[in-house]
């Protein structure tokens, strides 16, 4: 009877790890690491317009909420500070890249910002 609890209970065991696996939280309390990139053209991040330079990008836990800080490479000074929202990858990013789309006035709009070694994709929260 001990040797059929002892097995159930490992079958158990088995059939429920990948369930607790995925109920694991994508995006930890922490900050994210810090990622540089080199703007060739106007950028537009929340309501500021990165001009063409050197930025930091990095996303941040600041009174509870998850926000995507941009600084200056040159000189350290926060320049845009915008909410983002953490979304699940299938996996982790091999090279940091920024996601944008074309904005009708001209330049380019920010929606996602992916960091290497991260297996989730920080996205711009627009409303």
């Amino acid at each position: 009877m001990k040797r059929i609890l002892i097995a159930a209970c490992g079958v158990l065991a088995f059939v429920a790890w990948p369930v607790l696996g995925s109920a694991q939280p994508t995006h930890h309390a922490a900050n994210s690491p810090k990622t540089d990139f080199h703007i060739s053209q106007p950028l537009t991040v929340g309501g500021e317009t990165l001009k063409p330079g050197d930025y930091t990008f990095q996303c941040k836990k600041i009174n509870g909420q998850d926000v995507l800080v941009v600084t200056s490479a040159e000189d350290g000074r926060e320049v845009a500070r915008v909410p983002c929202r953490p979304e699940s990858l299938a996996t982790k990013t091999s090279v940091s890249e920024l996601r944008s789309v074309p904005r009708p006035e001209g330049g380019n709009a920010l929606t996602a910002i992916r960091i290497k070694g991260e297996s989730v994709a920080h996205r711009v929260v627009t409303e």
